[in-house]
């Protein structure tokens, strides 16, 4: 009973150093967005091909989007303290 415990606990050991469970999981995730991403790139894409202009107007939109995010930024003149 006691070999029993020991490799028990011997195997839940190699399953927490080794990452166990947790390794599966954040590798089918990883596969689930890979999976995701590739198929939003061929619709992008398709539809580059379908309405050029329409695309040309989302990517701006995107690009505008994407530079709004960014710190905020003074407005014109020179801050002073007081």
């Amino acid at each position: 009973m006691a070999e029993n415990d020991e490799i028990a606990r011997l195997r839940t050991r190699l399953d927490w150093e080794t990452g166990g469970p947790l390794l599966n999981a954040s590798g089918q995730a990883t596969d689930a967005a890979t999976r995701g991403l590739s198929a939003a790139a061929a619709w992008i894409g398709e539809q580059g091909r379908e309405r050029p202009l329409v695309s040309l107007l989302l990517a701006f939109q995107l690009g505008f989007a994407i530079g709004r995010w960014g710190p905020p930024r003074a407005q014109g003149g020179v801050h002073r303290s007081h």
